[in-house]
């Protein structure tokens, strides 16, 4: 019938029939907001990789950034809904405010210590070393050793590296510093000795002010530093949006893993150039020198490490009161999201 209907048109001098108009596409639903707490530092790749390689986007998901420093920061807005979602290290002061009934999640690997990501050290002043004075955890007694803060892992490690030696936190002078402060302390003789991360480790070592003694790699290798942490209300009202968001950043942890652990040369220069955009590490060469943190690809938390620490903070005193690891630990959103993605 169209086509008789086009041959009468066209015989009489007549404009050929139009198709009905076709029926408007349907706006492009708009990404859901992700509200993550950063830290910005080089365990933060996957959420900056998969922010850079639009894997976020993928999922339909884009995220809005806060900065602090230190995941214990993150615990109140993580709460009270402030925030979704955040990455930082596990901590007394995180399990005590589950145990007042704050609904945190820890979900995903967010730095580690496997062989090779030995990305927390402990260094000895220098001139202590050359000496002969300072040669091992043994010679610490009495001395000022620099940890981050207390009821973090740099004190346990810390508190693991004494003991090796029969000594205890009780035996040392603990002096609380900011990572960045580490290089003065050391280079201007007020500590003997600190624990302390990358790329501070690798800076102070180029310095000459400290040795490395060891790295928790090879104390404690696959320990457990740093965790996604998800909030109660991100778990409970957008399950869904939360296992995108997983799918996302395991994604690009796998990038991550193919750079520094399989060696993948293009897959390395784009990740160093994303934490040189994202982190405070402006210098490439540093990344051919310095541990990086691990990143499981598959998302696994090391669950003794966590459970030890639990039990340090609790010997101390620092942790009032014991929390249910079954609880807080949940490896539903990384099951699911290596169902999508394949194991690696």
């Amino acid at each position: 019938m169209v086509g008789l209907l086009l041959g009468v048109a066209l015989a009489l001098g007549l404009a050929a029939p139009t198709a009905p108009p076709a029926a408007p596409a349907q706006a492009a639903q708009a990404p859901v907001q992700v509200r993550l707490g950063i830290i910005s530092g080089a365990s933060d790749a996957g959420f900056f990789i998969g922010m850079d390689q639009g894997y976020f986007a993928e999922q339909g998901l884009q995220l809005e950034t806060t900065q602090f420093d230190s995941a214990a920061r993150m615990v109140a807005p993580l709460g009270a809904g402030q925030l979704d979602a955040g990455g930082g290290a596990h901590s007394a002061g995180l399990f005590n405010a589950i145990a007042r009934g704050i609904p945190l999640k820890i979900v995903a690997d967010k730095g580690s210590t496997p062989p090779g990501f030995g990305y927390q050290a402990m260094l000895f002043r220098g001139d202590l070393v050359d000496s002969g004075r300072l040669r091992g955890p043994g010679d610490l007694r009495g001395m000022r050793v620099a940890v981050s803060a207390q009821g973090t892992s740099a004190e346990v490690a810390l508190g693991q590296w004494l003991a090796t030696a029969g000594l205890t936190l009780d035996d040392v002078d603990r002096v609380e510093l900011g990572f960045p402060d580490h290089p003065t302390a050391l280079g201007g003789g007020s500590v003997e000795a600190s624990v302390t991360i990358e790329p501070f480790v690798t800076r102070i070592l180029d310095q000459g002010t400290a040795r490395l003694y060891q790295r928790t790699d090879e104390l404690t290798p696959g320990r457990a530093v740093a965790e996604v942490l998800y909030g109660g209300d991100f778990v409970r009202e957008q399950p869904d949006v939360a296992r995108r968001f997983m799918v996302a950043y395991l994604k690009a942890v796998r990038d991550y893993n193919d750079a520094f652990a399989r060696g993948d040369t293009a897959k390395r220069e784009r990740v160093i150039d994303t934490l040189i955009h994202h982190t405070p590490v402006r210098d490439r060469a540093l990344y051919d020198r310095m541990a990086m943190p691990g990143l499981d690809p598959n998302g696994r938390v090391d669950r003794p490490s966590i459970s030890g620490d639990q039990e340090f903070w609790l010997s101390r005193g620092t942790q009032h009161e014991r929390v249910n690891l079954d609880t807080v630990i949940d490896y539903s959103f990384a099951d699911a999201a290596v169902r999508a993605l394949g194991s690696y």
